[in-house]
């Protein structure tokens, strides 16, 4: 067996994965994070926010998954980023929702043997979906949601992010979101090749 097929098809987890898998989801999550604190400004910042937060990590995972050909890696990323979120307030449906889709996303690199730039940029934009997890109480009960808004942000804020975030308008944002990931894992294998690659970082 060649150290290709080794580096490809590997099912345990190692010590550098963990610290790989520690690193980047600490960065991912702070760009994540980052981005939602634009939305603490105006409700649109909350737009911008993600959109910028979502082209910005599409190059971290995509240097995630250069540097960690292991099944089970996003699997390990999105809980740790799901169980970040219900610490933070969020939903507690965004746990399995991130650890689901890192699972998909693990599932879809591994298809394309880690190598694939198709397969790991299908899977960083279809990952992506997790960021309606904390917007899942705005489709089960609307009203609860901005009441509870209006208790932490106030009255004014929940009434305009009300009067902008409707049900039909964060699905199609999210949906945008995955095109807008995979723009951004596309340009982030850009960066890849002009950055890391040539100085040994990557294979």
């Amino acid at each position: 067996m060649t150290s290709q097929q080794d580096n490809t098809s590997r099912l345990t987890l190692g010590t550098r994965d963990l610290v790989n898998i520690g690193v980047f989801t600490a960065i991912y999550y702070f760009v994540t994070f980052l981005g939602g604190m634009m939305g603490i400004i105006s409700p649109i910042g909350m737009f911008a926010g993600f959109t910028l937060s979502t082209i910005i990590g599409g190059t971290v995972i995509m240097l995630f998954m250069a540097k960690t050909h292991v099944m089970g890696a996003m699997t390990i990323l999105g809980l740790i980023i799901g169980i970040l979120m219900l610490a933070t307030g969020h939903f507690w449906g965004t746990v399995p929702l991130c650890a689901g889709l890192g699972f998909v996303a693990d599932l879809i690199v591994r298809a394309g043997h880690y190598r694939s730039r198709g397969h790991n940029i299908a899977a960083y934009g279809l990952f992506q979906l997790w960021l309606i997890g904390p917007f899942a109480p705005l489709f089960i009960n609307t009203t609860a949601y901005y009441e509870d808004m209006r208790g932490s942000m106030g009255a004014t804020y929940a009434n305009q992010m009300s009067q902008i975030f409707t049900p039909w308008v964060v699905a199609a944002f999210i949906v945008i979101l995955c095109f807008v990931g995979l723009l951004g894992a596309w340009i982030g294998t850009k960066l890849i090749d002009r950055h890391f690659a040539k100085a040994g970082m990557v294979s």
